[in-house]
Order: structure tokens, then sequence, then C-alpha cells
């Protein structure tokens, strides 16, 4: 269970909103400890695209964290297969060890809060599992139902907070007095039980959710709901690096020779600090190989 404590800390400062965001959207907290619980504790082996800049800035602070990252094991486009990104050029292919937060087979849409939180719209988790109830232009409303039963002070909580959320400056006095505005302590109780709720939710369904997550794990397949590549996106925690394939098409030059090594040269340095296995060098052909020899398909 979530400690009101350990979110007291959002509540001082203007990015909580991005948590109640999600809890407004009815989304679905993904959290490593509950998945822990539903998954085990057995890493899998993924793969993962960045440029140059995500190794430097971004990387080092999700290795070895629960904070997630997107990663991948079959590619039907051919896209990833030669070394580049979805949201960025790519340039680098990363054999990755993780435990699985999300298995799916396609382009999630998940989106990450201000504490690396991943949240899931219940439209994608219920096409995941199959769960109609989920799939259709309710299924928000109706997993917040679900958890409206787990928790009977839930629904008077959100209510009151939406509410307050219309409340304008020019409205009188008496109504303002009606719904005032939730303050810090208050959004952080409302984070904080939605997403107690929303774990117990996730481990009543602990048998479908295990069986499915396996399932896209074991048996890599890819759909095409929410994007035009064909990939299954694995959302993975407590990451670690194995290999690493510097790709030259895309980080090089094909007209400078020098500023091409240079480039291979600056990315392998910042490479070694995180990469525990060998760091190779190649061109895009040779990504497939890379990825098909440590059980990717492509």
């Amino acid at each position: 269970m979530i400690k009101l404590k350990d979110l007291l800390l959002e509540a001082k400062v203007a990015h909580t909103e991005k948590s109640m965001q999600w809890v407004y959207d009815d989304f679905i907290p993904m959290i490593p400890k509950t998945m822990k619980q539903i998954m085990g504790d057995t890493p899998i082996t993924t793969f993962h695209n960045l440029n140059w800049f995500s190794i430097k800035k971004q990387l080092p602070k999700v290795i070895g964290k629960k904070k997630s990252i997107s990663t991948y094991t079959t590619d039907t486009e051919g896209h990833l297969a030669i070394g580049g990104g979805v949201q960025t050029g790519g340039g680098v292919v990363l054999e990755v060890e993780g435990k699985v937060l999300v298995a799916g087979t396609e382009d999630l849409g998940s989106v990450p809060d201000e504490t690396g939180r991943r949240w899931l719209h219940p439209n994608i988790f219920g096409k995941m599992l199959g769960m109609e109830e989920l799939k259709g232009g309710a299924g928000g409303i109706t997993f917040r139902k679900q958890l409206y039963k787990i928790d009977k002070k839930l629904e008077d909580m959100l209510w009151k907070y939406k509410t307050s959320l219309l409340v304008m400056p020019s409205d009188s006095a008496e109504e303002k007095a009606r719904f005032p505005k939730y303050t810090g302590k208050q959004k952080a109780e409302l984070i904080k039980r939605y997403i107690d709720a929303s774990n117990k939710f996730l481990l009543k369904n602990k048998k479908k959710i295990r069986k499915t997550f396996e399932d896209n794990v074991n048996n890599p397949r890819t759909t095409k709901f929410m994007s035009k590549y064909g990939y299954n996106e694995l959302l993975v925690y407590d990451v670690k690096i194995k290999d690493a394939y510097i790709v030259i098409d895309v980080i090089g030059d094909p007209n400078d020779y020098e500023t091409t090594q240079k480039a291979i040269k600056d990315i392998t340095k910042d490479l070694k600090p995180v990469v525990k296995g060998k760091i190779f060098t190649g061109f895009a052909n040779g990504v497939k190989k890379f990825i098909k020899k440590r059980g990717g398909k492509v």
C-alpha cells in the first residue's frame, strides 16, 4: 500500500497536477511493487533504441530503479530493426534486462507522471486482457466504478475535486465556499486512495494479468490499434544494460569520416559506465543479427 507521507512532497509543488490529471482521466497506475506480486521477480531480455542525448541525460536515471522504460522484442515493420527510434532518431540499440511492468503487443500509449509512475488507459488495458467492459468508450467510467466498490470514500472525494475545478474566480463567495479548491494535502490523499484502490483491482485480476503478460512475453506478436509501427511494447523496470550496438548509419556523417569516428568514440565513452557486456559498432543492416542473436524477432 502506498503511504500518504510518500505523496506529501508532491503536494508541495505544482507538478502534483500531473498525477491528478491521470486520476481525473481515469487512467490505471502500473506500480512495480504491485506488478512484482503479480508477475514475480524474474527478469526478461528486451531491446531499447535511443539517441546519444538520452544515453547521457536519461539512461542513468533508470538503471536499477523502479522507473520503467519502453522496450520491444518484435519489430515487423523494420524501423526499430535498423536502429531507429520511436520518439527519437535512435542510433544506439541496447540489449536490456528488466522486470515486466506491462507486456503488450503494440504501442501502449502509456504516460509517466512526475514520480516516474506509468499510467495506462483502461481501453488499452481492457483490449490486452480481453475485458470487454473496459474496451469501449465508457471504459474509464467502468474502471472508476470498480474503484468505488473498493474504496467507498473515493467517489465523494473525486466528485468534490472535479466540482471544485468548475468554480471560477468571478463566482460568488457563496459558490466558492460550497466548492473550495483542493489543498495539496487533499490532492495527495486522493492520489493515494486512487492508487491503493487501483492496486487492489489489479491484484483481484492477478491470474488474468499474469497469463496475458506471460503470453505476450513468451509468444511475442504485434497489433496496430494505437500505432502504425509494428512492434510490441514491453515496459520494464529495474533495468540493466547487457550489450549495446552503435549504428553508424544513424549517428555518423557519410561525408565526414573524422566526425563519424569522433561520434562513435564519444558514444562509446558514455556507454561504458552503464553497459555490463560488450559495445558493438556496425551498420544498420547488422542490427537484425544483433537482435536475433539475443532472442528478438525481426
